[in-house]
């Protein structure tokens, strides 16, 4: 597999999170992810996005290599994504989810505020038979 990078900017309204869902899904089919690893970083991917504000675009980057993707979204408004990864959850909440479906996220400063970094090691169909 060679490393492919997608980038994808949505308006902040409504309706434009299933867009993002989409991308996201055609890159797995194409690079034949098994379901576990769609489900997971769709997972991530819908929980950040009822995040998302109400203000400007929201960009969703993907990296995919021979063996992770790597995603990172924002700029996030307000800073209290990260806040609340480093938080200790006892309940179900945003640190909680991304502990269960990726294998790494960050909270990091960039243009326009907080960006969320996630980390997924990746197994193929092929690679799980």
């Amino acid at each position: 597999m060679t490393a492919d990078r997608i980038v994808l900017t949505i308006p902040r309204a409504q309706g434009f999170e299933d867009v993002a869902q989409l991308v996201l899904a055609g890159v797995a089919a194409r690079l034949n992810f098994t379901y576990e690893v769609v489900d997971d970083l769709g997972t991530a991917l819908a929980t950040l996005l009822e995040r998302r504000g109400d203000d400007g675009d929201l960009t969703v980057e993907l990296d995919v290599a021979e063996d992770t993707v790597t995603a990172v979204l924002g700029p996030f408004r307000g800073g209290g994504l990260r806040a609340e990864l480093e938080r200790p959850d006892g309940g179900v909440g945003l640190r909680r989810v991304l502990e269960t479906v990726v294998d790494s996220f960050a909270a990091v400063e960039r243009e326009g505020g907080e960006w969320i970094e996630l980390e997924k090691r990746v197994q193929t169909v092929e690679s799980s038979k």
